[in-house]
């Protein structure tokens, strides 16, 4: 695996993992990981081979664990809130520590989520979406609809979501192809890692890598500040359509990820 990283960082990130795995964290996307993405009104398929592997990475490496949009509940569903993987929900605003068994929020909902939630769930109507598409959350709320919908209805959707949640003060409205979410504002997968540093890694780190698709471009650069500033090695895995600005990319799901993560559970401690 060494002789495929494209970088000197990326070579001494998996030099500092492989000789030092009781201090070192891993980070995997949920989608990074999955099969495929999900249906319109469905969870991601899990391939049961990364099922079976991804978990036993917690036998070596100190902190082995999921990053994801997605609750913990739904990430439990799919079969990988399990022994030797944490999971870190709604973008580590909730913990399933697998070694305690415990499942704590690391920061409170907003109080101006109910608002949204009644709002979406009357446009749904009005707009004759489907009520079934919407993913309701402690933190969070997505609503998923059909990539095909009249652009006046997704306008309107989008123009009074984006009024409610101005309203709340602390949250914020993203729109990707087919999907609106509304999340706590400053929310990202950097700010995530920080809150993961900080509330569940006692001690430091001796290698820090993530594996995930583009949405991980924001957590890539905070790890590539942490090399520079803080010296801390660090290993950046691109999937599916995170080519650039990594140290290794791996093919798109659920064949690309097995090859690194055999590695990482294979290769001798030197």
């Amino acid at each position: 695996m060494r002789s495929v990283i494209r970088t000197d960082e990326g070579r001494e990130g998996w030099d500092a993992l492989m000789e030092c795995p009781e201090r070192a964290v891993l980070l995997w996307d949920l989608n990074g990981a999955a099969q495929e993405l999900s249906p319109l009104n469905g969870m991601p398929q899990l391939d049961s081979d990364v099922r079976r592997e991804l978990p036993r990475m917690g036998e070596r490496y100190a902190v082995n664990g999921v990053l994801t949009g997605w609750p913990c509940y739904q990430v439990s569903e799919i079969g990988l809130a399990v022994p030797g993987c944490h999971v870190w929900g709604q973008l580590a605003c909730e913990h399933w520590d697998w070694q305690k068994q415990t499942h704590r929020e690391l920061v409170p909902p907003s109080s101006g989520l109910s608002m949204v939630y009644a709002k979406v769930h009357e446009l749904v109507t009005e707009l004759r979406l489907n009520p079934e598409c919407i993913y309701a959350r402690s933190h969070s709320l997505v609503l998923r609809y059909p990539v095909g919908t009249d652009r006046e209805v997704v306008e309107r959707l989008v123009g009074e979501l984006t009024d409610v949640t101005a309203a709340a003060g602390d949250l914020k409205l993203m729109q990707d192809r087919g999907v609106v979410k509304v999340a706590p504002a400053g929310l990202d997968k950097r700010v995530a890692l920080r809150r993961i540093l900080k509330e569940c890694v006692p001690f430091e780190p001796s290698v820090i890598m993530d594996a995930g698709d583009a949405p991980d471009r924001v957590i890539m650069g905070e790890l590539d500040r942490m090399r520079r500033e803080e010296g801390i090695p660090t290993f950046k895995v691109g999937v599916r359509n995170l080519r650039e600005g990594v140290d290794l990319f791996v093919p798109s799901p659920p064949r690309g990820v097995l090859p690194l993560i055999r590695a990482l559970g294979g290769a001798p401690v030197r």
